[in-house]
């Protein structure tokens, strides 16, 4: 039997624009916080020739709510704050009987060099 962790989480939203100079920019506010079921952390490191590739996933489950709604329809407008680092939504998954919402965020980290 695996021990369920609940952690804090806050959800931000995403606005995308450009800069003077044509540089695309992203801004992060923060929408709502909350706790989340924390499972299934891994780390993944993919080497090719020159650099070094490291990959964190994790997925939050969280109750199905009007909120958790509008990420599930929208996904890319949002990330999630845990342990101190932006956390991209990758992917979204609603049980079927619509009482909670699985969301699988990844986040890299900067190439490194081997």
């Amino acid at each position: 039997m695996a021990i369920a962790r609940f952690e804090n989480i806050t959800v931000n939203r995403l606005t995308f624009g450009k800069s003077a100079f044509g540089e695309q920019t992203t801004t992060t506010g923060l929408w709502f916080a909350t706790r989340a079921k924390v499972a299934s952390v891994s780390n993944n490191v993919k080497i090719s020739e020159k650099y070094r590739v490291y990959a964190d996933i994790v997925n939050f489950t969280l109750n199905y709510t009007p909120n958790t709604r509008e990420i599930v329809d929208n996904q890319n407008l949002y990330s999630i704050n845990y342990r101190n680092f932006d956390w991209r939504i990758d992917a979204v998954r609603e049980t079927d009987d619509r009482m909670n919402v699985i969301l699988t965020c990844v986040r890299n980290d900067p190439l490194t060099s081997v």
